[in-house]
């Protein structure tokens, strides 16, 4: 099985767990059969799921109803950030869009959010290059950004997503491998350490914003999501049911006892212990830093894929988690107090 264009990847994998979980499982948003979507991002009160044909919704209500914002591209939407005022999506070749809260006042065109800001419409971004762009992060404190995607594409902005321009690698001295290595997620600190994870168990770090490159880790199993908490906690997940840990920011690895042999193809921590991942069939949850895992088995989580992960809510109490995947779907979790108890 060809594992480079995960992203249009919707084979279901048999799995067997034991440990089901109880938890609360609403779907927020039912697409239909041909649609898919792949991304999810969540800033205070805006959330935004992309997928298929240029399909974006949008909630201003934690995930509870969403609404199908106007096409911009009729081409596949593959990732979204939101952070800082600015959202950015990233898709196929090389799309790029931005869109920015502006001002305290709507104006003319704009349209009000929270009551004092104003949001712009989607624009189109140059990126230079024709390479599938499968991840973006969210936009650091001080306006760093990057984009990966296909065939060791890394594009970097500096100005909150204004205007990028691709980073060189010297990929042989990287992997040892005379390959271009597809690069699935990325992760930027507001300090400014960018990591990047992709084919083979690739794990490679920036300590300088991206000026200079070392791999921290390479194995068999493809990563395809990646999740870094301020404190050094963290978790990448991929192919085989594959997961790792570090403890120091990412630059060092460990690996994980898994309970599944599935694709795991995203993953949340909350630094503090909690662990939540989704995947083809496959929705686990640890709440102690992955010491032990129970899956979540409820309705379409145990039929279908979930890409898009992100959390919404303002405490313990009230936290949820928004998955999105197959046929369109948005499902929210409200799990147990326990569970999800600190933010990301």
């Amino acid at each position: 099985m060809n594992f480079r264009s995960l992203p249009l990847l919707v084979v279901a994998l048999g799995v067997s767990l034991s440990g089901a979980l109880l938890s609360n499982t609403v779907q927020v948003h039912k697409g239909t059969a041909h649609d898919a979507l792949y991304g999810l991002c969540e800033s205070g009160s805006q959330q935004l799921a992309v997928g298929d044909a240029g399909l974006v919704l949008e909630s201003q209500d934690a995930g509870e109803s969403w609404a199908k914002i106007e096409a911009f591209t009729e081409s596949a939407l593959l990732d979204v950030s939101c952070r800082n005022d600015v959202s950015l999506v990233v898709g196929q070749e090389g799309a790029i869009y931005r869109r920015a809260f502006t001002g305290l006042e709507a104006v003319d065109g704009l349209k009000a959010v929270d009551g004092l800001k104003a949001v712009e419409g989607f624009t189109s971004i140059a990126s230079n290059t024709d390479e599938r762009l499968l991840s973006v992060s969210d936009v650091s404190a001080s306006g760093l950004a990057f984009a990966v995607g296909g065939f060791g594409t890394i594009l970097r902005s500096t100005d909150s997503g204004l205007s990028w321009e691709s980073v060189s690698m010297d990929w042989p001295a990287m992997t040892n491998d005379f390959f271009e290595p597809h690069l699935y997620d990325v992760h930027v600190s507001d300090s400014g350490i960018v990591t990047v994870v992709g084919e083979f168990e690739l794990i490679i770090q920036s300590l300088d914003q991206g000026d200079s490159w070392q791999t921290v880790h390479l194995g068999e199993a493809s990563l395809f999501g990646l999740s870094l908490h301020a404190n050094g906690t963290g978790f990448a997940v991929g192919q085989d049911g594959k997961i790792i840990k570090t403890a120091n920011g990412g630059r060092a690895w460990e690996q994980v006892t898994t309970p599944s042999s599935g694709i795991l193809l995203n993953v949340w921590t909350s630094g503090s212990g909690d662990v939540l991942i989704s995947g083809i069939r496959n929705t686990l949850q640890s709440s102690d830093n992955g010491e032990s895992w129970s899956r979540i088995e409820q309705g379409a989580l145990s039929s279908g894929w979930y890409q898009g992960l992100s959390i919404v809510g303002g405490d313990a109490q009230s936290r949820s988690a928004l998955l999105a995947g197959h046929g369109g779907n948005l499902i929210k979790l409200k799990l147990k107090a326990n569970v999800l108890k600190t933010g990301s």
